[in-house]
């Protein structure tokens, strides 16, 4: 009888260990709707002076267990079936409101076949590892300050998806990206609002 219950209880015990290390196990994973990716504004500087151009550079960090592969991101053109980046400008209080009109280009997709597809992956997309980085050169912003104050500024990543029929041509792309043995982000994500500072010109005597 005493022997039954050394069993029992050993066996209850590894169970339960079991089952605690399985909890743990879930918890260290991201949560779900996580974006793969995570991205940072740079500015090249912090103060600019009325009527410059700012110019701003993006990082993007791969915060996933994954190795993640995507098209170089278009910012002046909105090219859905490339993916892209869309700035938000907002002014100080009384300054004009800014519309930032983006030339937009539709279409399908970007490629014929698969084959060309499947070359493109390989040849031209950037390849993102666990933990690493791309940064982008430095962009103007398409919408330059023309009041003192602070301007602040949010960049959003759209992953490519197809203008028509955008499922049937992510899946595409998600599948020809599995075969070249990476993923494809799919969950647009956005940047924490950086601010500038503009100042006024000064006065010539």
């Amino acid at each position: 009888m005493r022997h039954q219950f050394f069993v029992a209880f050993l066996v209850f015990t590894v169970a339960a260990l079991a089952i605690d290390a399985s909890s743990q196990t879930v918890a260290r994973k991201d949560p779900p709707g996580t974006p793969m990716l995570r991205l940072k504004v740079i500015p090249s500087k912090e103060d600019y002076v009325l009527k410059e151009d700012v110019l701003t550079k993006t990082i993007f960090t791969n915060q996933s267990d994954k190795i993640l592969c995507f098209p170089k991101p278009e910012r002046e053109i909105e090219i859905p079936a490339q993916g892209y980046l869309t700035i938000k400008v907002v002014g100080p209080p009384g300054a004009s409101e800014r519309e930032v009109m983006l030339e937009h280009i539709d279409g399908p997709g970007l490629h014929r076949t698969r084959e060309e597809l499947l070359l493109d992956i390989k040849q031209r997309w950037i390849k993102l590892p666990p933990n690493e980085t791309y940064t982008t050169g430095l962009e103007r912003v398409p919408a330059t300050p023309d009041s003192p104050g602070q301007w602040q500024l949010t960049e959003t990543y759209l992953p490519p998806q197809g203008s028509f029929g955008g499922d049937s041509y992510r899946n595409e792309l998600k599948s020809a990206a599995h075969n070249a043995g990476c993923t494809l982000p799919e969950t647009k994500v956005s940047a924490e609002t950086i601010t500038v500072n503009v100042v006024a010109l000064p006065e010539k005597n």
